[in-house]
């Protein structure tokens, strides 16, 4: 278990696809970077079973999103 929940705090630890990849939504105001935090607002599950990709949004100090993408367990990391 990576410890990755709905609603956690989590930061980009390196992203594996290009930047258009996490704009699946079209709402990016600009792309991930390596050190953003954001929220896990959903996680899919895989053919498993077990969570397979964490849809991630960042916002800015106006709530405005920042950006919103998918991403799997090893771009992320948990923030306590």
């Amino acid at each position: 278990m990576n410890g990755l929940r709905q609603y956690g705090m989590v930061r980009v630890r390196e992203l594996l696809q290009p930047p258009d990849a996490y704009n699946g939504w079209n709402v990016n105001q600009r792309p991930p970077r390596v050190g953003d935090v954001g929220t896990v607002v959903d996680i899919s599950p895989g053919v498993d079973g077990g969570p397979d990709r964490y849809v991630v949004e960042s916002s800015g100090p106006d709530g405005v999103t920042i950006w919103l993408g998918d991403f799997s367990a090893a771009e992320l990391e948990l923030i306590e």
